[in-house]
């Protein structure tokens, strides 16, 4: 089975950078990550790990003399800082503003008296430019309103032109560029507006898909609720004449019987008893878990109970069974209906496909270094199973047996699945026309 791929944004952060994460957005609504919750994560934790770096830098500054950037650099710490608060404090919409106005008023505060210097001026323009246009743009990820887009963008232009009226070197090739870089923040705006749009757009499916998965579970949960009704009513109306039957069965049992009559009489108690129990079962599954708990059981006595009445059509047919199960076995960790359900497929599919011979059940237990098995086994001597139905039946896909009237291996799949969730195994091997031997590995 290959891995599951991973989505192509997903990104494995330290435990920590999580932690932090997790602190100041708090838990999340739902198991369903939402875009605006993505956005808000991917925000803290960009926020998070620049904080530390501005600070190094500002560090450096103290030591080696501050210059231009140092009130750039604290200017934008304490925005990051400030919005870090407002997002613990769960005020968004003010936390947005705060750090992407802060943060160009920041970098407007220190180039603008650069302008002054020729030198300095040259170097540090297109910075304030790359710095306004991705402001503009990227504020569009993070809100919805326009007004936040249209005051970077007045601020940006005021820079533009402050900027032209304290430079002392204006040439029309300076005026040529910074009417470019006014044209360019201009289309900062209509970036921002698309992206604007995008995300109002993928938040709107995805509350879509939110509300059409809810109505999908109450659909769901009607569904089985309506399944279970209908299953519960059938399931009482089966109960009513399997009381019957017992009734009749406990007054002829209190008739005058011969020996052999008596014989028959259990078995039919048994079978009728087995019958009600599963009727029971799916009625109350909670009581017959519980049933299950309290039962003291061994496995021998669950074999007989559960081969009984097979032994019997056995003996009819002239096959011989032996059953070699020491007392001491206690039963297997397993619904008790479900393991009686499986020996009795079992033993109905060695009957019918042995037509000389016997059949042979055998047990023993196993411990290994932490846990306790059961190790079962039935033989039989009848005509097998050929490889290719073998492999059918190991994989989950057998079809019926066209040579006979009912499936050969349908109901070993199942027992297969049922024993998998019971923790244990089953292993099969046959040779046609010689016989069949299936191992049942249970825990205790």
């Amino acid at each position: 089975m290959s891995p599951k791929r991973q989505p192509f944004f997903s990104m494995k952060y330290p435990p920590l950078l999580k932690k932090i994460t997790l602190w100041i957005l708090g838990e999340q609504e739902s198991s369903i990550i939402t875009p605006d919750r993505m956005r808000k994560e991917y925000l803290v934790r960009f926020l998070v790990i620049l904080f530390p770096v501005i600070l190094a830098t500002i560090s450096l500054d103290i030591l080696r003399g501050p210059d231009v950037f140092t009130v750039t650099r604290i200017g934008s710490s304490l925005s990051v800082a400030l919005c870090l608060i407002l997002l613990k404090l769960n005020l968004y919409e003010a936390a947005i503003p705060v750090l992407f106005f802060g943060g160009t008023l920041s970098v407007a505060a220190a180039i603008i008296p650069s302008a002054l210097y020729e030198a300095t001026s040259g170097a540090l323009m297109p910075l304030a430019a790359l710095v306004f246009f991705a402001a503009i743009v990227l504020i569009g990820l993070y809100s919805d309103k326009l007004r936040c887009a249209l005051g970077l963008l007045f601020i940006a232009i005021a820079f533009d032109i402050l900027e032209l009226l304290f430079n002392q070197h204006l040439t029309p090739a300076v005026l040529n560029a910074r009417l470019g870089v006014i044209i360019l923040h201009v289309l900062a705006l209509g970036i921002n507006t698309f992206l604007r749009h995008y995300f109002e757009r993928l938040t709107q499916i995805a509350e879509a898909r939110r509300i059409m998965n809810r109505h999908l579970e109450k659909l769901i949960a009607d569904t089985r609720q309506d399944s279970l009704d209908r299953l519960a009513s059938l399931t009482h109306d089966l109960r009513s004449p399997i009381t019957s039957i017992m009734g009749v069965q406990a007054l002829l049992a209190a008739t005058e019987l011969t020996e052999e009559q008596k014989q028959y009489v259990d078995i039919l108690s048994r079978s009728n008893k087995l019958m009600f129990d599963l009727v029971q079962s799916i009625l109350e599954p909670e009581t017959q878990d519980i049933a299950d708990i309290d039962n003291k059981d061994t496995l021998a006595q669950l074999v007989d109970r559960a081969l009984s009445s097979h032994q019997m059509v056995a003996q009819a047919k002239g096959l011989s069974v032996s059953i070699t199960i020491p007392k001491t076995i206690p039963r297997p960790d397993m619904p008790k209906i479900e393991y009686i359900r499986i020996m009795e497929n079992l033993m109905d599919n060695a009957i019918k496909y042995t037509n000389e011979g016997g059949i042979t059940i055998s047990a023993k237990k196993k411990q290994d270094d932490t846990k306790q098995y059961i190790i079962l086994t039935v033989s039989d001597t009848g005509q097998g199973i050929s490889l290719e139905r073998l492999n059918e039946i190991k994989q989950g896909t057998v079809s019926p047996d066209p040579h006979f009237s009912t499936s050969h291996g349908l109901g070993l799949s199942g027992a297969i699945e049922k024993i998998s969730r019971a923790g244990g195994s089953m292993d099969i091997t046959s040779t046609p026309g010689k016989g069949t031997t299936i191992t049942l590995i249970l825990p205790i």
